[in-house]
């Protein structure tokens, strides 16, 4: 499980450069293109479009290492069973939003794989490709912080790369 957790991190990391230099690509040839009195359309929405992605792949990270923001005064004062009926709770709302994600995240690709980008002969539900994904990993992150809890360890620390302000 731990290795398979590695491997996820990983993938996630590397997605997220990839992407960035996907982003930073598409935004330098836009305005070197301009630069040289020929922009070309292509570049904003494709850098629109990756940004998207990014925000998407950015939140599995943050989900993955626990760095979400959290504002846990009214959890702090609670005794500790019932931290852990109130963490349970709090992550089985999170399996809800995830649920609704992969719900309705794949015929929302559907009803737009037909349509077009406004630049590129590319259909416009590759914007809406990182949903399923987003969400299959939202639930499994939630489902292991219910595991843990209910095996007493330490959820108030963040992993590796988060951050406790």
């Amino acid at each position: 499980m731990a290795k398979l957790s590695r491997l996820l991190d990983s993938a996630l990391r590397v997605g997220a450069v990839l992407l960035m230099f996907a982003l930073l690509a598409c935004v330098v040839i836009g305005v070197a293109m301009r630069a040289v009195n020929n922009p070309v359309a292509w570049s904003d929405e494709t850098a629109q479009y990756l940004l998207v992605w990014t925000g998407f792949i950015g939140w599995m990270i943050a989900t993955r290492r626990r760095s979400h923001i959290r504002i846990t005064v009214l959890l702090d004062g609670l005794p500790r069973a019932g931290k852990k009926l109130a963490e349970t709770v709090i992550q089985l709302a999170i399996i809800g939003l995830a649920l609704a994600l992969l719900r309705w995240g794949w015929p929302l690709i559907g009803r737009n794989w037909d349509i077009e980008w406004v630049s590129l002969p590319l259909p416009a539900g590759l914007i809406y490709l990182p949903i399923p994904l987003l969400a299959l990993v939202v639930a499994a992150q939630a489902l292991l912080a219910i595991l843990a809890v209910w095996r007493d360890e330490n959820l108030d620390q963040p992993t590796e790369g988060g951050q406790v302000l």
